[in-house]
Parts: structure tokens; sequence; C-alpha cells
């Protein structure tokens, strides 16, 4: 029967060391500091619309007033999704954005089917886009 020889024991553990730690599967996307950015950036955005609504008597909340600040942030929601539909292994996060941008839209056309919103509304709808930017922020953050 033939002995192992040290030299040989370190070896076989070397490369079966090498080969557990280069061997890596990725079941998620490739963190993002800049998409992390951009979603942060864009829920401040989502955030600070119904804040600045709070602040201005109901008839100067009309949609007419708010809309381009409505599709600034549809924008930014279109370009988190594009570029989330580029990256390899991402379905979760797609399942995340699209309900943002149906929760969002549905906001949007409220808003412009009734012209204006009042505190109630405004606050409800700041509080249910919240819980919508909140995974997607969260789900980039834990791929750091």
């Amino acid at each position: 029967m033939r002995r192992i020889i040290p030299a040989q024991k370190i070896s076989v553990f070397l490369m079966l060391a090498f080969m557990i730690t280069s061997c890596r599967v990725m079941l998620v996307p490739e963190y993002s500091a800049a998409l992390e950015d951009q979603i942060a950036n864009t829920a401040k955005a989502t955030d600070k619309l119904y804040i600045d609504m709070l602040d201005v008597p109901v008839n100067k909340r009309t949609y007419h007033d708010l809309n381009e600040r409505y599709n600034e942030i549809e924008v930014e929601i279109n370009s988190i999704q594009l570029k989330n539909e580029a990256r390899p292994k991402n379905g979760d996060f797609l399942v995340i954005i699209k309900n943002l941008k149906d929760a969002f839209a549905e906001a949007k056309k409220y808003h412009k089917d009734h012209n204006t919103l009042t505190d109630g509304e405004a606050i409800a709808y700041q509080a249910t886009l919240a819980g919508f930017w909140k995974p997607l922020y969260i789900a980039e953050k834990a791929l750091k």
C-alpha cells in the first residue's frame, strides 16, 4: 500500500480549497451603487411630491400644476426598470418594479381623474408608494 507524504496532502488540500473558493453560483444580479442611488433619489422625489402637496391649499394641488413632477418620477421609474431588464438574474427585481410602476400609475391617474387630492388622499398615496419603494431599495442594498 502506498503512503501519501505530507507534501502531497498539502497539495491536495490546497487544490480542493482553491476549487471550493473559486466556484461561486450567483442567483441574484450584481450590486449597482448607481442604481441604489437612483432608487433612493426617485423614492425621495416621490415622497417630496406628496409632502409639497400637503403644504399648499387643496385648490392649488391640481394635476395640471403637478403633472411635470409626476412625469419626471415616472421617467425615473422607467429608467430603473430598463436598467434591471438589462441585468441578468433579475426576475425578483422586475416583479417589484412592476408593482411599484402600477401603483404609481394608479396614483397619477387618480389625481388626473379627480384634478386635486385631499389631505387624506395625499397622505395615503405617500404612504402607499413609500411601501412600494422600500422593497426595491432593500433588495438592491442587500446585493452589497
